[in-house]
């Protein structure tokens, strides 16, 4: 069982002011130089999870402030941590990379080896769940990031092409509106769409159904069986979840005839694909996300022990669900190799993008391109999923359908699962981040400096304060001798 030390408030204290000092040392990239104009705020990031965390350190960092930070859940709550992560163990190395911004005293590594000691460090392979929302709390505060909680987009809407985008939220205090001028959408795995449950699931009853991402009362589900569609990590660990609270049993079903025993992703954790995935040819990031998707990961090993360690627990491979029926009693789900009953079914079954979900999405997803539009159709038909992922540019913003020109759309930024096509399945999770938020804290700046070039260039012309230059020998210089 993983523990803090006696004495981790004094070391993270310790480590705060050492944080402190390397941030002095690095001293960011100057200034601030951008800031809220009209009562336009230049970003504001929906969602505060790692990804919108990070971004906005990064982007204080280069000397944009005024960066407004909202997320949906109460506070503290941010990600999925605390919600449908029910994996003890994050899925990624604990040596990953990570973003620092010029200050590796706010490092996962550094906060972890403050708390529960270099020992405890050297004995894990992965970060614990619930150490990583711990880190994330912390490095909230350290970074001294504001999030506003509790609150929703209800809708986005845009101006003209280069007019304030309005968001129109929903807080605690009632509906408010935030104009800004670049809105980064944060918003984790189902940013770009939506949970996906299978059609033959719809004619069941609804408490009789769960996605792995909702919710669950697991409570209630003590003595009952359960049967779970799709073998990703996330189907093992809601399995022996539902098993540690209590079911008769657990059958987990996989549609391939065997575990998949090569991880594409483990490959992909280096900086060179990390940081240049999109100089990919639209072609290759096709080809690279159709191979993904074909050879997928195998779940996690701890994942695995975890659901095998009851003897109630079944793993059936080749078994893809061909019908399902609700018998009056019971779920009846017809197999190859038979017909099975439960009394409760989870959808292990992912997300399908679908921008039109979104609320904030809804009043621009038509306008929005697809992947689909630019390949062939014979390509799109191949894989009629990945071909609905928006298309985006190359700082992580949506693409206009119909505005040859700048398109207000440009300034709406896909920082989720959205980008997994066009700009790497990493670019917003955890192993990427070091690649994707640097890249798009770049663009940001790059951007914003691009609409406030001529009062920038202005300023510059005007700029005629003294430095205080005297001409001559210093005053209290000794005089040379010899």
């Amino acid at each position: 069982m993983l523990t803090a030390l006696p004495d981790a408030s004094s070391r993270l204290a310790a480590l705060e002011r050492e944080a402190a000092h390397q941030a002095a040392l690095s001293a960011g990239d100057g200034r601030s130089w951008v800031s809220a104009r009209d009562g336009v705020r230049p970003v504001v990031i929906v969602g505060a999870g790692q990804a919108g965390l990070v971004l906005a350190r990064g982007l204080r960092r280069r000397g944009i402030d005024d960066v407004v930070v909202i997320d949906a859940a109460p506070a503290g709550s941010a990600g999925p941590w605390t919600t449908y992560a029910r994996m003890h163990t994050l899925r990624t190395p604990k040596d990953i990379a990570w973003p620092t911004w010029g200050t590796p005293a706010v490092s996962p590594r550094a906060w972890f080896e403050a708390v529960h000691g270099t020992d405890a460090w050297e004995s894990i392979e992965y970060f614990p769940t619930t150490a990583w929302q711990g880190f994330l709390q912390w490095y909230r505060e350290v970074s001294d990031i504001t999030v506003v909680p509790a609150t929703r987009v209800t809708r986005l809407e845009t101006t003209t092409a280069d007019g304030p985008l309005d968001l129109h939220l929903d807080g605690p205090d009632g509906q408010w509106l935030l104009p800004a001028h670049h809105v980064v959408l944060a918003t984790g795995i189902e940013g770009a769409g939506g949970r996906h449950v299978p059609a033959l699931l719809e004619g069941l009853p609804a408490e009789r159904v769960h996605h792995t991402h909702d919710e669950i009362d697991f409570a209630s589900l003590a003595g009952l069986r359960v049967g779970v569609l799709g073998a990703g990590t996330g189907a093992f660990d809601n399995a022996a979840t539902a098993l540690e609270h209590g079911a008769a049993s657990v059958d987990v079903h996989m549609r391939r005839s065997a575990m998949p025993q090569v991880s594409p992703y483990r490959w992909m954790e280096f900086a060179g694909l990390i940081e240049n995935y999109g100089s990919f040819t639209d072609a290759q990031k096709w080809a690279f996300n159709v191979h993904l998707s074909a050879v997928d990961q195998p779940a996690t090993q701890n994942a695995l022990w975890r659901a095998h360690s009851f003897d109630t627990f079944r793993f059936l491979t080749g078994s893809p669900w061909q019908r399902v029926e609700w018998t009056g009693s019971d779920i009846a789900v017809t197999t190859p190799h038979g017909i099975h009953h439960y009394d409760v079914v989870f959808a292990a079954t992912g997300i399908a993008a679908d921008l039109a979900r979104r609320p904030e999405l809804a009043t621009v997803a038509s306008d929005a391109a697809l992947w689909s539009d630019r390949l062939p159709p014979e390509d799109a038909a191949q894989n009629p999923g990945l071909a609905a992922f928006p298309y985006l540019g190359d700082d992580f913003g949506l693409v206009s359908r119909s505005a040859a020109g700048r398109s207000a759309l440009s300034r709406i930024h896909m920082f989720n699962h959205g980008a997994r096509l066009s700009q790497g399945m990493l670019s917003h999770q955890i192993p990427g981040l070091v690649g994707g938020a640097t890249k798009l804290a770049a663009a940001l700046s790059r951007r914003l400096f691009e609409r406030d070039s001529t009062v920038l260039l202005t300023e510059y012309l005007a700029y005629d304060v003294p430095v205080g230059v005297h001409v001559g020998r210093r005053a209290s210089a000794p005089i040379a001798v010899g």
